[in-house]
Parts: C-alpha cells; sequence; structure tokens
C-alpha cells in the first residue's frame, strides 16, 4: 500500500499505456467510415424526399362541378389530386373560376373563401390570400396558396394537372 501511495501514477500509466492526447485523436479508418456513412445517410434521404415525401402529382383531370352548381360568390370543396388533399373551387364573376388548394402554406390549416373581400382567410394564424391569384395578401404565410388550372368544358369545370394545363 505504501508503494502506491508513494507513486500512485507510475502503476496505473503502465497498466493503461495510452497518452491523454492519444484519447480523442480520430484513426483515418474512423474518418473514411464517418464519411461514407455520412454519404450513405445523405444520399438516402435525397432520394426518399424525392421518392415518398414529394407531393402526389396528378396525371389525369378531374370533373369537380357544374358551372350552374356554383353561385358567383360561391365555393365548392373538392380534393385533389388525392383525397388527403383538400381544395377549394370559387366562383370569382359570372365567367371566372379559380380553384385553389385549400391548405394554408404556413401551417395547413384550412382557409376559408371572402366573396365580398375577394380573399381567402386562415383563422388559425391571420392569414390572408388574394382569390384572384393565391398571393399573401397579410399574415404569416411564406408562399402564396397553390394554384391549380381549370378548364370549362361544355359547362362542366375539370381541374387539370400541371403538365396537361402547360401543353
Amino acid at each position: 500500500m505504501s508503494n502506491l501511495t508513494a507513486n500512485p501514477t507510475s502503476e496505473w500509466r503502465s497498466d493503461y499505456p495510452i497518452g491523454q492526447s492519444e484519447e480523442h485523436r480520430l484513426t483515418r479508418r474512423q474518418f473514411a467510415k464517418f464519411a461514407c456513412g455520412s454519404a450513405v445517410a445523405l444520399g438516402a434521404g435525397w432520394v426518399a424526399k424525392d421518392r415518398w415525401l414529394a407531393p402526389p402529382r396528378a396525371t389525369a383531370p378531374m370533373l369537380v362541378a357544374q358551372a350552374q352548381e356554383i353561385p358567383v360568390g360561391g365555393y365548392k370543396l373538392f380534393s385533389y389530386p388525392t383525397e388527403h388533399h383538400p381544395c377549394i373551387l370559387v366562383r370569382l364573376a359570372e365567367l371566372e373560376f379559380a380553384a385553389y388548394s385549400q391548405s394554408c402554406t404556413h401551417l395547413q390549416c384550412p382557409v376559408h373563401y371572402q366573396h365580398d373581400a375577394k380573399q381567402f382567410y386562415c383563422p388559425c394564424h391571420e392569414g390572408f390570400f388574394s382569390a384572384e391569384d393565391g398571393r399573401v395578401l397579410a399574415g404569416p404565410p411564406p408562399r402564396p396558396l397553390p394554384r391549380y388550372p381549370i378548364e370549362i368544358r361544355d359547362g362542366q369545370i375539370w381541374v387539370l394537372p400541371a403538365l396537361l394545363a402547360a401543353n
């Protein structure tokens, strides 16, 4: 016991010869494993984002309503491109219709149409959007409402996928 009290670090250092400066050193092998693992994780995240997290794209036009169903100043709720994506079709004037996503771009709360002001109102955080083009008028929403192209065929209102609308 007296030997340990006289020089307590001599036996410990001989049993564990790693110096403190070497303790936090990163080897090339450890660095390579970390770098390769990070690259694989980043690539997997990029693929997953495009494959599973991207909003679904519609591939076909969808009949939403008959024009005479919706009075001037009225609206109709529908889902597009899937049943999990609420949308709203509004009749702004006698011959003017517009279709938008009903989810606010701030926190996805549903927006409500106010015909007198020709705007959409999000009650969650006082967001306002123009009903004419979807732009943000006031509040915290960072982007305009997504607008869906429409086409009127023989008194029927069809919502078109973006790709078909461009052609």
